[in-house]
């Protein structure tokens, strides 16, 4: 099949492709040997990514805050939670702020707090994977049914252990809004948003950096899932939504910062009035 390209030829393209944007960038941000051998002769973090990293989350500390209690002790085996999980829709019930709790601060929280040698930078690592340990997803809670926390919107603060409510509207309209008016979404207990930062990685890695912040979402999102799965919660990864709706209603510009995934949670149970 022949491929007939119509627009301005980057110079970075290796061949002609398609119109579709999506493979443009794809060619564009491939590794070859050349940049890999770049990038890999300026592995060794400096002083600026460490600073970076250990920034790597946004903070309302100005804001009402709801602590966070501790998180919740529990048994089951993680080959146990690998068998049960599934994604479900059942999800009006509601389920209580530890929880909430365990399932944010085991699957997102810092996992180490460290001070860096010689730099003396305080930074946190975390229980997934990010390229260059930089760390681009912050972490927003809808409430709507968490028994022990008021519904609304709210920021998951991992260096307070705490939820900062935002300003908001009221959260059954951002979840319409947000989610197109789909009734198992709107009417769950908790959606969580994750919303990347891109410049944090794509400062490092460049053009290839957009990937590796989609990665950095999906090894949080999976730990989400398992995390929920082990506290008994229901849960279901949601890759549809209105971009545009979300970012306004977080105050996000929905390009250098955006809401990249989302995971909804809940109980099966009556719906909520």
């Amino acid at each position: 099949m022949k491929i007939e390209w119509t627009g301005e030829i980057d110079g970075y393209l290796r061949q002609r492709a398609c119109d579709q944007v999506s493979k443009v960038y794809h060619e564009n941000s491939k590794l070859s040997p050349e940049t890999a051998r770049r990038q890999g002769g300026a592995a060794v973090t400096n002083p600026m990514e460490k600073y970076i990293s250990s920034r790597g989350f946004r903070q309302y500390e100005h804001l009402p805050q709801v602590p966070l209690p501790a998180v919740m002790p529990n048994a089951r085996a993680l080959s146990d939670v690998l068998r049960a999980r599934r994604s479900r829709r059942e999800l009006t019930g509601s389920f209580s702020l530890a929880q909430l709790s365990s399932v944010l601060q085991l699957a997102l929280g810092p996992t180490l707090v460290f001070e860096s040698d010689p730099e003396k930078i305080t930074q946190a690592w975390r229980a997934w994977p990010s390229a260059g340990g930089l760390f681009p997803i912050d972490t927003y809670v809808i409430v709507r049914n968490v028994e022990g926390v008021d519904e609304g919107l709210y920021h998951y603060n991992v260096s307070t252990v705490a939820l900062e409510r935002l300003p908001s509207r009221a959260a059954a309209e951002i979840l319409e809004d947000g989610f197109f008016w789909q009734q198992w979404v709107t009417t769950a207990a908790a959606t969580i948003l994750l919303v990347a930062s891109f410049e944090r990685t794509q400062a490092k890695y460049g053009e290839r950096g957009y990937r590796l912040v989609m990665l950095d979402a999906g090894h949080a999102a999976q730990n989400v899932l398992l995390v929920a799965e082990q506290q008994g919660i229901s849960a279901c990864g949601v890759g549809g939504f209105c971009d545009d709706s979300l970012a306004a209603d977080l105050d996000v510009d929905g390009v250098e910062e955006a809401v990249v995934h989302s995971l909804v949670l809940g109980t099966p149970g009556e719906q909520p009035q």
